[in-house]
């Protein structure tokens, strides 16, 4: 995977090493204004008829595009992801610790959707279906259960680091790690700005 960002930095997303190569092959359009990590990853192509010799790009790790004028910066994640809640979690309950799979986790409002709580990252935390059940429409303190982790609306870079922890190479990650802001919260987000 290929990260992409635009010139000044803040994250976009992952892409394909393909999504990569057709971002590569429009460069002279000024689609891409940096590139780091060139030759990372080689792609090949073709083979040339008449020469014989077999075509390829190098894809970059890293990729820095023009951030177009109409185009809004999105520095914090918005809205609410139920994926990214779980993953921010670290896919462990809120409440017990357990370690579960996604499919396993289940949403909890903390404060109770009945009494008033939307659904947002700020007032949403993953948990295991036992905990979810005891705590009811309850808040966590009226249930006797302390929050471990603190709900907390993370950056795009800490988005893109938690979606694919094991998946990062360390130049992307030197990328990511500028912009993590809640690593106090999160132990694997900590670990990677020591690393």
């Amino acid at each position: 995977m290929v990260l992409r960002l635009y010139a000044s930095g803040v994250p976009i997303d992952w892409l394909t090493l393909e999504e990569a190569a057709v971002l590569m092959s429009r460069r002279s359009e000024g689609a891409i204004v940096w590139t780091d990590g060139d030759g990372t990853h080689r792609l090949h192509g073709g083979t040339n008829a008449l020469s014989g010799k077999q075509s390829y790009i190098d894809i970059p790790d890293v990729i820095g595009v023009a951030q177009h004028a109409n185009t809004p910066l999105a520095y914090e994640h918005t809205g609410f992801n139920s994926a990214l809640c779980k993953h921010r979690e670290g896919l462990q309950c809120a409440y017990c610790g357990s370690s579960l799979s996604r499919q396993a986790l289940t949403i909890d409002h903390v404060l109770p959707r009945s009494r008033g709580g939307r659904l947002s990252m700020l007032n949403a935390v993953a948990c295991c279906q036992r905990c979810n059940s005891f705590k009811a429409n309850r808040t966590p303190e009226e249930a006797g259960m302390a929050l471990l982790l603190e709900p907390f609306v993370p950056t795009m870079a800490e988005v893109l680091y938690m979606m694919r922890p094991r998946q990062v190479t360390p130049l992307q990650l030197w990328y990511l790690r500028q912009q993590f802001r809640n690593a106090a919260l999160r132990t694997y987000l900590s670990e990677a700005l020591a690393a």
